[in-house]
């Protein structure tokens, strides 16, 4: 069968490589020059840039992805590193000297000794949810049922509980709740929407130390988060490369004009230029609003899916001020990325955002050293640094393009604090504003980590009320994240297979 696949993100090309590998015929089409989507580089005066902190899990063989990525042949040198965090009041940073793995539990005591209880249970809970995750990678078995519902029966009374409930019943400290629930930011998520069970997850101990064993005993147990030695964009190259090797078509710099349905089913594409090309079967990613109101056409859906597509919340955007510079600012950072919290109210914070808000960096920014795992980055002599925050995708006053230049000096001034001298070693610097990222992603609004994910949200599912139109990407996964995208383009390529005809 011919599959026209419309973006070469992630998404995308993940589903086309499991269709390539069936032996179906692949078309992909994107409006840029390379694919990868938002996992491109971004380039300037011989420096390249990653699109954010592309700090992944699952990439170890023994993993979904790279387990998957193995059954295709193709193979992804990793490398682990560390994750800091550090709040206005207080530094959680790996030590010079390996503490073991609980050594950020032992460090929240120390700051926090009224709140002990409260962190036990935490970890406690937090290993349940981990012994959760490693079952459910197993084969079925009665002992494995068993095994599941004796390490739930301890977590269940925390079921119906969101973040902002979990941690306030567990910890009396704001400043600890936000240890826990600050990472929810970077989803453009209220802690009060977001099921409790999230938290370990977006918190796993094996991101803030590189030293901390992933192991138990001789089976792989925690995720371990990685970096692709020589940049993200290594992963699209490899699945785009394997697509083509296999008799599939690149249409770069093309865009799609509308999706050709015919009965009820999809049937092929129309191009921006008037030309059509017939598919067995199209597969839809990017911004779900766009794509089916303007590509496919809301009357060819029920009800119920336009439900969803009206009630689901995007992301909102990022802000992001990559930087060549002359010094090493790792004697400052040790850790590749380091997230900055500047305020204690979540809530307040993502209210700000969704209001068109932008608070400067005041609220929390991170730091990003690409050219720790991929070298090749900086010219000799050099480095580079990408500063980072959410931001609103459009401004309730003024607008990214007047702005964007100003609210980089904030940025790199608070920046400053933690890497000194860094303005005075600026080599080059490339901004990127939400409305690049409109244009770039070819959305109307930008929203760069997929779908919020809210408790109980239904985001658009991959199977469409249009016979062989399927839709991936992030927008089609609640939380959005290389892995779960990539997982979630794999599953619905599987749905699709066994409804194809």
């Amino acid at each position: 069968m011919k599959i026209a696949i419309i973006g070469a993100g992630l998404g995308g090309l993940t589903f086309g490589a499991c269709a390539a590998r069936d032996g179906h015929e692949v078309v992909l089409i994107d409006k840029n020059e390379e694919p990868g989507g938002v996992m491109a580089l971004a380039r300037q005066d011989g420096f390249s840039f990653e699109q954010g902190p592309l700090i992944l899990t699952d990439l170890l063989p023994e993993e979904s992805v790279g387990g998957f990525l193995k059954t295709l042949g193709i193979r992804l040198e990793t490398v682990r590193d560390d994750r800091g965090v550090c709040t206005p009041d207080f530094d959680l940073l790996a030590p010079a000297e390996y503490a073991g793995p609980d050594w950020r539990k032992k460090r929240l005591k120390e700051l926090f000794p009224q709140d002990e209880k409260g962190i036990d249970e935490y970890y406690r809970f937090y290993e349940a949810l981990m012994k959760l995750r490693y079952l459910g990678g197993q084969k079925d078995s009665l002992l494995k049922k068993l095994k599941m519902l004796a390490a739930f029966s301890g977590i269940k009374k925390y079921e119906k509980l969101n973040c902002k409930e979990f941690t306030e019943n567990l910890f009396s400290d704001p400043r600890l709740r936000l240890v826990f629930n600050g990472i929810l930011a970077d989803f453009c998520a209220d802690p009060e929407e977001v099921g409790c069970f999230t938290l370990p997850f977006v918190n796993t101990e094996t991101a803030f130390d590189k030293r901390i064993p992933v192991e138990r005993g001789k089976n792989l147990y925690y995720p371990s988060y990685r970096y692709i030695v020589g940049g993200c964009q290594k992963l699209p190259e490899a699945l785009c490369g394997y697509i083509l090797e296999h008799g599939g078509t690149f249409l770069n710099k093309t865009v799609v004009q509308k999706v050709l349905i015919e009965n009820g089913r999809a049937v092929g594409v129309r191009l921006a230029d008037g030309r059509d090309i017939a598919a067995n079967a199209v597969v839809g990613c990017g911004s779900a609003r766009d794509f089916f109101t303007d590509a496919v056409g809301l009357e060819h859906l029920d009800d119920a899916y336009r439900k969803i597509l009206n009630d689901f919340r995007p992301m909102e955007a990022v802000f992001m001020v990559h930087l060549g510079v002359d010094y090493d600012p790792s004697a400052y950072q040790k850790q590749s990325l380091c997230y900055y919290y500047g305020s204690y109210d979540l809530h307040g914070a993502v209210e700000k955002l969704r209001g068109g808000v932008y608070h400067n960096g005041s609220d929390g920014y991170l730091i990003y050293f690409p050219d720790r795992h991929a070298p090749d980055f900086a010219p000799q002599g050099c480095h580079c640094v990408t500063i980072y925050t959410v931001c609103p995708d459009r401004l309730r006053d003024g607008d990214w393009a007047s702005r964007k230049e100003a609210f980089a000096d904030d940025l790199i001034r608070l920046a400053e604090s933690r890497l000194p001298g860094l303005s005075s070693h600026i080599v080059t610097k490339k901004i990127v504003t939400a409305e690049d990222y409109r244009a770039f992603t070819h959305m109307k609004k930008s929203s760069f980590g997929g779908a919020v994910p809210i408790r109980d949200q239904q985001n658009p599912p991959h199977i469409t009320p249009v016979k062989n139109l399927i839709f991936v990407g992030q927008q089609s996964e609640n939380g959005g994240g290389v892995p779960i995208v990539f997982n979630g383009a794999v599953q619905a390529y599987e749905k699709w297979r066994k409804t194809a005809g």
